[in-house]
């Protein structure tokens, strides 16, 4: 092609037609130019093309990845609610006076407050790559970045009720049943024989724990963290459900 064109080049030339010369050279140029936008363009449909691709594999890990988030949270929700209702129950026993309740129901209100630590436990591999890649420019949706960048923020609230507020109070409340009532005993009234250990010889009543007013600080501590926390989960968990809720409308 390019020995056709120079071709006619110098045939031109060699005729003297001058000005016939400059028109074709125009024309050629304008070609050329034409050859280049096309082939500019194909290449910015070719790299669209791989980030709409890339856009739609993001899309459909993260779907995959905060449906399993919401399963878990939804888990430290239902969690959370019954160390919550234990705690409030417990509540109605404590006081000055050695409440009506048996030696079997306090230990499994005691032991329906504390035995269970609550943690969220996210997947997060695919965000992050998102985040740290700098990969969140790649979806179009304004609201779905939006929603994406919030999340970070939310689990920072989340861990600081946790490990700074809950987690506290739950170990206070371990460490007082630790120091003031018999444990084995205990665990034996609400479980039976554990690991071979019957209830021991400590016999007097652990319900005393109930008239003293640290504990009572401790378990209304208990029954407002926890109730906190609940709440921070149930936010999460609507916006888990709005992320959701835009990824389904970008996937195609």
């Amino acid at each position: 092609m390019i020995k056709f064109f120079r071709k006619i080049r110098q045939k031109l030339l060699s005729e003297n037609k001058f000005n016939k010369y400059l028109v074709y050279a125009l024309g050629e140029i304008v070609l050329v130019v034409i050859g280049i936008l096309i082939a500019l363009q194909i290449n910015n449909l070719n790299e669209q093309r791989k980030q709409n691709n890339l856009e739609q594999d993001y899309l459909f890990a993260l779907k995959t990845e905060f449906e399993n988030n919401l399963i878990e949270v939804n888990r430290v929700i239902k969690l959370t609610s019954k160390l919550h209702d234990n705690a409030q129950e417990l509540a109605t026993f404590t006081g000055p006076e050695m409440p009506n309740m048996t030696e079997e129901k306090f230990g499994e209100l005691y032991f329906g407050t504390i035995n269970a630590e609550v943690q969220y436990r996210p997947g997060s591999g695919v965000l992050n790559e998102i985040i740290n890649s700098g990969k969140l420019n790649i979806f179009q949706n304004k609201d779905l970045k939006n929603a994406l960048a919030t999340l970070d923020a939310m689990l920072l609230q989340i861990r600081f009720q946790e490990n700074e507020e809950l987690l506290k109070v739950r170990t206070d409340l371990i460490l007082i049943g630790r120091d003031n009532v018999s444990q084995r005993r205990m665990a034996n009234d609400v479980y039976g024989k554990l690991f071979g250990l019957d209830k021991g010889k400590f016999l007097d009543s652990n319900k005393h724990l109930v008239t003293s007013r640290k504990f009572d600080n401790l378990i209304t501590g208990f029954i407002f963290t926890s109730g906190y926390l609940k709440g921070r989960y149930e936010t999460m968990k609507k916006q888990l459900e709005k992320v959701i809720v835009i990824l389904d409308s970008q996937i195609k």
